[in-house]
């Protein structure tokens, strides 16, 4: 009686193990494609027509406030670079300002 099921259950065995191949196979190519991708993306970054480099922030406004931001050094001074006419015109060659003397460096400002 228990030899009847025995090659039912090896073709069923044989089955799971070829299923579950198919799928460590296919997460190889996966992974393989993933990595692939990213080393042509570690190439040198080209500038494309609007400005913005690969991977990188555009040449414009949004630029000089977003490093305003991560300079930290508080609400008024993103306030300041953000109402500035820093990268309007596409050029993201001057440096950042000062902290003005009478910007405030909370972030609850609310006056503009």
């Amino acid at each position: 009686m228990v030899t009847n099921r025995l090659p039912r259950l090896n073709t069923l065995l044989l089955l799971v193990v070829a299923v579950i191949g198919l799928g460590v196979l296919a997460d190889g190519v996966v992974i393989v494609t993933h990595l692939q991708a990213s080393h042509h993306s570690q190439a040198p970054a080209a500038t494309t027509e609007t400005g913005a480099v690969n991977g990188a922030h555009p040449c414009n406004h949004g630029f000089y406030v977003s490093q305003a931001a991560h300079a930290k050094k508080g609400g008024g001074y993103v306030k300041q670079v953000a109402h500035s006419d820093l990268g309007k015109n596409g050029n993201c060659s001057a440096p950042l300002p000062a902290p003005a003397s009478n910007t405030k460096s909370n972030a609850g400002d609310s006056d503009d």
